[in-house]
């Protein structure tokens, strides 16, 4: 009997060890699909739609803002982006991993945003973004942690006067 119970524990030892891994290539899937998801629903121009990808607790970091905490922060941050005038943004995910365990994830890619100046003037700018997801107890990737930056270059002022520049 003894025998029977220490190889039932081995057993069960090694079933747990293999329902921990994911198949990680039908998760990077799912999650690509997710971001493609996610990318149709902010077409919409409806904040709630574009929300609804994060999980509670996310974070979104846009380029020279403070972060943005929690869903609700979120929400009000894409209303008030998506009500600029010729709003605009599309991406497209280059790439995606996801960890052996299936819970954790990141995407790369590549976005477009549009809008018009106070001016009339048209304004593009392109850049890269990160996106951490997180499976949650339902099942569905989430986004936890959203970070994008600009291609365009910042314009600094250039002082005319360098001769407090260390280096000289």
């Amino acid at each position: 009997m003894k025998r029977y119970f220490v190889l039932l524990v081995i057993l069960m030892a090694a079933l747990s060890g293999c329902a921990k891994r994911a198949d990680v290539e039908a998760e990077r899937a799912a999650l690509l699909q997710a971001d493609a998801d996610w990318a149709t629903a902010v077409a919409t121009k409806d904040p709630d739609a574009f929300a609804s990808f994060f999980a509670p607790d996310a974070i979104l970091m846009a380029p020279n803002l403070p972060v943005v905490n929690g869903m609700e922060g979120i929400r009000q941050w894409a209303t008030a982006n998506m009500s600029l005038p010729g709003f605009a943004v599309t991406w497209e995910a280059t790439s995606a991993e996801v960890a052996a365990s299936g819970d954790i994830g990141y995407t790369l890619g590549r976005f477009t945003f549009q809008m018009t100046l106070p001016d009339g003037t048209p304004l593009t700018d392109t850049g890269k973004y990160a996106t951490i997801w997180k499976r949650q107890a339902d099942g569905m990737w989430k986004v936890a942690v959203d970070i994008f930056n600009s291609e365009i270059p910042m314009v600094l002022p250039i002082a005319s006067d360098t001769t407090g520049v260390q280096g000289q």
